[in-house]
């Protein structure tokens, strides 16, 4: 008797520990917020079909969170799901727009006669779920991961980097600006900021950070924090000043669009972030530096900085028929008002003619697993954002913020409204994930208290990417210089929420004063 118990116990003990170490038990968190906050009482202005969306949403958030899977399987998962419980919103054949769990029943019609709503439930539903795959937004991102592709293959854009340290590298404010402009110059065209920073950007900082024989195992070093702090700041900030810098950016851009009704592409997003960014570049370096006092043996530098250069040799054909395309893609984009092109097909027409001319191989576009991926989550997102709206949660989410604020001007509501974005990114550890939670919420309560459309848009724009100085982990470009070792995390948060200081400094008096001139508020 006892060794039986004594077995049972043991093959319990197995299974807890089963269940605990596999990767099933990560989600757990995630299936348990969704189904909680699907069976909550509908509230008013929702409806049962409104509440599986927000739980399987919700659900989402947390498992970006906290399983131990990869963002595409839980949105893929989450497709499935709302597809199976038909909890999006239909079209049918007569052009009437239900809740697909509505789809084959019957109503009354306006003349007096009972109906049936022409549509499949669950075939409908998955229509719904593969809508964002046509989305220009994820084609945009796709095709500009494609163009980052062929700079990293051909070279140049560390060839650029390289040029850059060498003209600038004489100082270390000088090198700090370095890695700023190669930021700059790669941001318009690599809409991945991890494989931006971490791809092309942090080899050239760690090649400096060698030729300074500083240890790599040895803790704390001044010299190298200042380099990987400035590193992470421009990727960040770089991030921010096109809408092809961060994959989240297209998401900004199209919630602002479907709840105020703005068009807010290429053009306007560089020129309203253009100002403060480009101040915020110019003094941050400065600012870090008197926080952690480097110091460069310059001739070193100089030495291994031409040793790389001779490794690289002269400029290849293929890197001169891309620096073409570039240029083109960039004139294409800034003067989309008068060419009549649409951002879209700017960045697909480039992967095209960069497949002609060589520079880009069909094999490579198809083991580009990165532009797949993101293309995939990406298109996920934005259906569901899409949904969010069609069904009204992001209106009720609104309304509930707006609640908060409603005696408020418009302006402190709009600021307010910024600052608790802002700040709500110490809840995240992904960039995008953030944007996707909260950018549509913060624009539907912003539209409930009459804040200036341009205004908002700009600022959750600018603060979607900036807020990830706030911490080491925000994004992955980030956690890669983080991880060197030459920052201690608290001190890494101190000099995040000094930076964040700066930021919002900047942003809320020359940002605010440049908005004024454009007359956006």
């Amino acid at each position: 008797m006892a060794t039986n118990i004594h077995c049972r116990v043991g093959g319990w003990k197995s299974w807890v520990q089963l269940v605990r170490d596999s990767r099933f038990a990560s989600a757990l968190p995630a299936i348990i917020i969704a189904f909680a906050v699907a069976h909550l009482p509908v509230p008013d202005g929702l409806t049962p079909t409104s509440m599986r969306l927000l739980g399987v949403f919700a659900g989402v958030v947390m498992g970006l969170l906290t399983a131990d899977y990869d963002m595409s399987i839980v949105l893929a998962v989450a497709l499935l799901v709302l597809t199976l419980t038909s909890s999006f919103m239909c079209t049918t054949t007569d052009g009437h727009h239900i809740e697909c769990d509505r789809c084959r029943s019957v109503y009354h019609g306006k003349s007096g006669h009972w109906h049936e709503y022409q549509c499949d439930p669950i075939g409908g539903s998955f229509d719904v779920a593969i809508s964002g795959f046509s989305n220009k937004v994820a084609w945009l991102v796709f095709s500009a991961f494609h163009i980052g592709k062929a700079v990293e293959k051909t070279g140049f854009g560390r060839r650029v980097s390289l040029a850059l340290v060498t003209s600038m590298g004489r100082s270390t404010l000088g090198i700090g600006y370095a890695v700023c402009l190669a930021e700059l110059v790669l941001a318009p065209f690599i809409p991945s900021n991890t494989a931006r920073g971490g791809g092309i950007v942090y080899p050239i900082v760690e090649s400096v950070i060698m030729s300074l024989d500083i240890d790599t195992d040895g803790g704390e070093n001044p010299t190298g924090g200042f380099l990987v702090m400035v590193a992470s700041t421009a990727n960040l900030l770089s991030s921010s000043l096109f809408i092809t810098g961060m994959a989240g950016n297209p998401i900004v851009a199209s919630k602002a669009t479907s709840i105020f009704g703005i068009e807010f592409g290429f053009s306007d997003w560089v020129v309203g972030a253009s100002v403060p960014t480009l101040l915020l570049l110019c003094i941050l370096p400065p600012a870090l530096r008197l926080f952690l006092r480097p110091r460069v043996n310059y001739a070193q530098l100089s030495r291994e900085i031409r040793r790389q250069h001779l490794e690289m040799g002269q400029i290849s054909s293929n890197e001169l028929k891309l620096c073409g395309t570039l240029l083109t893609c960039l004139v294409l984009w800034v003067g989309s008002p008068y060419f009549g092109i649409d951002a879209t097909v700017v960045a697909y027409m480039a992967i095209v003619v960069l497949t002609l001319l060589d520079v880009l191989t069909w094999d490579d576009i198809v083991k580009n697993y990165k532009a797949w991926d993101t293309f995939f989550w990406l298109a996920s997102f934005i259906t569901l954002a899409e949904q969010l709206s069609a069904l009204g949660v992001t209106d009720w989410i609104g309304n509930s913020l707006s609640q908060l604020l409603h005696e408020s001007s418009p302006l402190v509501c709009t600021l307010t409204l910024a600052l608790a974005y802002f700040f709500s990114m110490y809840l995240f550890s992904s960039i995008s994930s953030h944007v996707v939670a909260f950018a549509g919420p913060f624009f539907a309560a912003g539209n409930i208290l009459g804040c200036p459309p341009k205004l908002l848009t700009i600022l959750i724009a600018l603060f979607s990417s900036m807020a990830g100085v706030l911490t080491p982990f925000s994004t992955g470009s980030v956690a890669i210089y983080a991880s060197c070792g030459y920052i201690s995390q608290p001190r890494w948060f101190l000099l995040g929420l000094l930076s964040a200081v700066v930021i919002i400094g900047i942003t809320f008096s020359v940002g605010m004063l440049w908005w004024k001139i454009l007359g956006w508020y």
